[in-house]
């Protein structure tokens, strides 16, 4: 079925500001908690195994916006005297008549350094599904038809590399390895263009050892526009943490979490600053994580971790 004008104007809303505005990957704003989302190679970090949840509701009081829901779990594993990471993230974006769904498989290679250091080398792969369902669309004018349901799965990849130390970490990626192509009918098709991370955080110690700051930045571009996140956040008793972050061209983000024993739980709040704020009442995004400890491991490194992951 030809796609009218209507129809093609909605897809390239929902696929060209992804391209355009390297929003195809949903936007997270408590991304130190979700590193693996946009990095494989942070998966297997710690010496546990990781179960994480992030749902996150976008532009509240508009119609139809944005909900992404995020269900990750790893853990590291160790073959042949080496050690390794694995893990799976299952990615549902909704927006409107679109549902996106990608289901991805992680792996990483870690090359293990004095001192706790690690150089991590990622690999993702699995299968996205873009469904468009037009059937609880309204038109009022019958020159007008709109398909009732269009669906297509494609193979993607991604690459990640990280260097990671008890205070520090610092890490590069591309998601969209294969630029995945969609066919919308026999005669338009859409493709999503490779995005860039780039993200990095730090532990500074205080005087005071109850206290801790955790700055964190997060790069992303399609190679033709950019976004960035700047975080200041602080911690209390390796307990308690708030924090702020600024997004460049779209406002700031008050953030709250908590730990206590193995879970750990946050909450944040967008408050947009771009023209957008005129008809929504902001973002909001809970997570949660639930950890196992793992057997201690006998190298020197066993027992450090960076918290702020």
């Amino acid at each position: 079925m030809k796609l009218n004008y209507i129809t093609l104007f909605l897809l390239f809303f929902i696929f060209g500001s992804g391209i355009v505005h390297a929003q195809w990957d949903s936007q997270v704003s408590q991304y130190w908690n979700m590193k693996n989302f946009y990095n494989p190679s942070f998966v297997g970090e710690r010496n546990v195994i990781e179960a994480s949840l992030l749902h996150r509701r976008q532009w509240v009081g508009i119609s139809n916006a944005p909900v992404t829901s995020l269900m990750s779990l790893n853990m590291p594993v160790s073959f042949l005297g080496k050690e390794h990471g694995v893990g799976a993230i299952m990615i549902n974006d909704k927006l409107g008549a679109f549902n996106n769904t990608s289901t991805m498989l992680q792996y990483t290679y870690k090359f293990n350094f004095k001192k706790g250091r690690y150089l991590n080398v990622g690999l993702q792969g699995g299968m996205m599904n873009i469904e468009f369902d037009a059937s609880d669309i309204k038109v009022f004018d019958d020159t007008i038809s709109l398909p009732a349901s269009i669906g297509e799965k494609k193979v993607d990849m991604g690459l990640g590399i990280s260097w990671v130390t008890p205070n520090y970490y610092i890490g590069a990626s591309v998601s969209h390895l294969l630029e995945p192509k969609f066919d919308i009918d026999d005669e338009y098709s859409t493709s999503i263009s490779r995005i860039y991370y780039l993200v990095g955080g730090y532990n500074i110690k205080l005087k005071n050892p109850l206290i801790e700051l955790q700055p964190s930045v997060l790069f992303k571009s399609d190679a033709v526009a950019y976004q960035l996140d700047v975080t200041a956040k602080i911690e209390y008793k390796k307990m308690f943490n708030g924090g702020i972050s600024w997004r460049k061209d779209d406002g700031f983000v008050f953030l709250l979490g908590v730990k206590i024993k193995n879970i750990d739980a946050g909450y944040s709040y967008d408050l947009s600053t771009s023209e957008i704020a005129k008809v929504s009442n902001g973002s909001h995004e809970l997570f949660i994580r639930y950890s196992l400890p793992l057997e201690k491991r006998k190298e020197r490194h066993s027992g450090k971790s960076i918290r702020i992951l």
